[in-house]
Order: structure tokens, then C-alpha cells, then sequence
């Protein structure tokens, strides 16, 4: 009899292990059912409020080339300057550029390159008038009002040059770029 009664006790909490068994998972399964129904309507809420960061405008990159051309209307002399983009810019879409850049002309623009230009009523920066001064070949610069602006000495000393150099110098002898100048200026050392 201890045998029959062991053996339904035995399937008794076979029985009630089963049974909880299915409630456990059960429970589970409906928790989990709540979790992706919240996982669903989170995520349309998310979808809702997404703000696109990726901006389709193009913006200047830190290593930019900044190409920078110079129309002068008195000498016609055209200057072209390449510089790194400087640190305001980078970043800045078209229209900052062009503030920062105020009086100049955006003519190509994209995030590596940016060409600008401008129109100056005046003269370049390269017109020179070479003179003796002190003993040695000084070097002037013309200004936008036609002014010759002493810039230097040099250590070119005239004493050994021959009487038409020096009747040359005296006068002024005019040069126009500075490839020219440095030219000229080797062949009288």
C-alpha cells in the first residue's frame, strides 16, 4: 500500500510540476508579448521624432585649398594666392564662406576647393623702382597713388658698378614682378 501511495504522490506533483510549469511559461511568454507590443510602439514613436543630422549641403573640410585671384583694373596685372583654409571657415557651407570672404566673388566652391576672386581698382603689390640709397640698391614699392615706398636695403653694394648702372640707378630702374626682382637683383651681385 506505501507503494500505491508513493506512486500518486509521485504523479500527483508530476501533475502540478506540468501544470505550473505551462503557467510559468504562460506568464513569460505574455510578458514578453507586452514588451514587443511597448518595443513596437516605441519604435514608432522613434520614427516619429527622428531629426536628420546628415546634412546634403556641402561644407569646407579642415584640409581645403583656398584659391584666391586678384583683378587689378589700373596695371592689369592678375595676382593668384593659394592658402590652407583658415580655421573660421571649416565647416561653413557656401553662404559663411561668402560672408567671411565679404567683398570677394565665390566662383567654384566644394568641400576640398574654393575659388574666389575680385576686381581692385588700384595696382598690384609688385611694382618695384630699384635706386641707389647709402651706397647700396635699395628697393621701393609703388602704391595704389603712384608713391614709390622705401621697403629695404639690400646688401648689394654699388661702389664696383660701372657709370651707365649707376646713371641707371639713379634715375630708377622700374621692375614689375618679383621673379623680375630677384632676377634683377642677381645680376648685380
Amino acid at each position: 500500500m506505501k507503494k500505491w501511495i508513493l506512486a500518486i504522490l509521485v504523479l500527483v506533483l508530476f501533475c502540478v510540476s506540468v501544470f505550473a510549469g505551462f503557467i510559468v511559461r504562460s506568464f513569460v511568454n505574455f510578458s514578453k508579448g507586452e514588451n514587443q507590443h511597448n518595443d513596437v510602439v516605441l519604435a514608432e514613436k522613434n520614427e516619429e521624432e527622428l531629426i536628420d543630422t546628415g546634412s546634403k549641403e556641402e561644407t569646407v573640410s579642415p584640409n581645403a585649398e583656398v584659391v584666391l585671384t586678384q583683378n587689378y583694373k589700373r596695371c592689369g596685372h592678375t595676382r593668384t594666392k593659394k592658402e590652407i583654409a583658415p580655421r573660421e571657415i571649416v565647416n561653413l557651407n557656401k553662404d559663411g564662406v561668402q560672408k567671411y570672404y565679404e567683398g570677394w566673388t565665390i566662383d567654384e566652391f566644394s568641400p576640398t576647393e574654393i575659388k574666389l576672386s575680385r576686381n581692385n581698382q588700384g595696382i598690384c603689390d609688385e611694382h618695384y623702382i630699384i635706386r641707389e640709397s647709402d651706397g647700396y640698391i635699395s628697393i621701393n614699392c609703388k602704391n595704389e597713388s603712384g608713391e614709390y615706398i622705401f621697403k629695404g636695403l639690400t646688401d648689394i653694394s654699388v661702389q664696383y658698378l660701372s657709370e651707365e648702372d649707376l646713371q641707371k640707378l639713379e634715375q630708377g630702374i622700374e621692375v614689375v614682378g618679383r621673379e623680375n626682382l630677384n632676377k634683377f637683383l642677381e645680376d648685380f651681385e
